[in-house]
């Protein structure tokens, strides 16, 4: 993997959580992580001779020694690769890359009192930042919606947080209430959290605006699972190299596959740092980044995730 730059590590031990499932230890060969705080997510770089995914996982916990990240993966039927990989091939002493740390789904330090709403593999983020909420003193709850089949698991895994201040909900309307009921007894004060599916969290959203939530205390992070389409040609301005993406891949894998240096971090069109200028041709946008004058302009394309409606693109790489 002497191609991939970055904090080296090796997968040092795996946990079955679920049979789709399992927390991932990435430990570093040398020295320690950055410190990071609650909500950050790192891009995980790993494979095979044949090929290299590059992922972008929430991080549930930097051990006090700084030397391993724990990450949560879910293995899901609709997948680029990446996650399959790890679940099929991911064993102990596996190289892996750490290319990058951020963090763009930060608490609110000054919010009196936080509301966590998450589905499924969602509650990630949530896991590290319910360890500095209870460690600090915060006030905070967990409404946390689950499949039943996965309720066992994910009872397990937040067996060491306050149990007062959690509830799991089966589908959208739990025993205890509706979402709206919830929000609507939570004081004004309060700042929502939500990280999930993005159909559930368009309904969290739209619910906590309906009972009177305003934009500034709603936080989301929202990533796009990449889809398919169309092959496309992208012609590359400064080299004037042409590449073919296919129907499979993305426009930034494909620029990879050619070894193009192509900025990037989040690989699911939310944070913005693949953007590249677009000189010729019509982009199919499909990020939550660009504003719709941005969109109508024509002028952008967020690599990761966003396509070509035109035969081809000509961009500033």
């Amino acid at each position: 993997m002497d191609s991939i730059s970055g904090y080296h590590a090796t997968l040092s031990s795996i946990d079955v959580l679920s049979p789709d499932l399992r927390r991932f230890v990435i430990s570093a060969r040398e020295g320690a992580f950055p410190a990071i705080s609650p909500g950050s997510n790192g891009v995980f770089a790993f494979g095979n001779k044949d090929r290299i995914w590059k992922n972008a996982y929430s991080i549930v916990e930097r051990s006090d020694d700084g030397r391993s990240l724990h990450i949560i993966v879910r293995r899901a039927a609709p997948s680029r690769g990446g996650s399959r990989f790890l679940y099929e091939h991911g064993k102990v002493g596996l190289d892996i890359s750490v290319t990058g740390l951020s963090n763009r789904f930060p608490i609110v330090k000054t919010a009196q009192r936080h509301i966590l709403v998450s589905a499924g593999i969602g509650i990630t983020p949530f896991l590290s930042y319910m360890n500095m909420m209870q460690k600090n003193g915060m006030d905070f709850s967990l409404h946390h919606y689950v499949r039943p089949a996965e309720k066992a698991a994910f009872k397990a895994l937040l067996s060491s947080y306050d149990p007062s201040k959690i509830i799991f909900h089966e589908g959208r309307d739990g025993a205890v209430g509706t979402l709206h009921t919830i929000l609507a007894n939570e004081p004004v004060t309060s700042h929502l959290y939500v990280c999930g599916p993005d159909s559930f969290m368009e309904w969290v959203r739209e619910t906590a605006t309906d009972v009177g939530y305003v934009p500034s205390k709603i936080h989301y992070e929202r990533f796009v699972s990449p889809s398919g389409g169309r092959v496309f040609d992208v012609v590359l301005a400064r080299s004037g190299k042409t590449i073919t993406v296919q129907a499979e891949e993305t426009l930034l894998e494909a620029l990879e596959r050619a070894g193009i240096q192509a900025p990037c971090m989040c690989r699911g069109g939310a944070c913005g740092m693949c953007r590249v200028a677009v000189l010729e041709g019509e982009a199919e946008h499909r990020d939550h980044v660009l504003t719709e004058s941005e969109r109508e302009e024509g002028k952008a394309i967020l690599t990761c995730v966003s396509r070509a409606r035109s035969r081809f693109l000509k961009l500033d790489l």
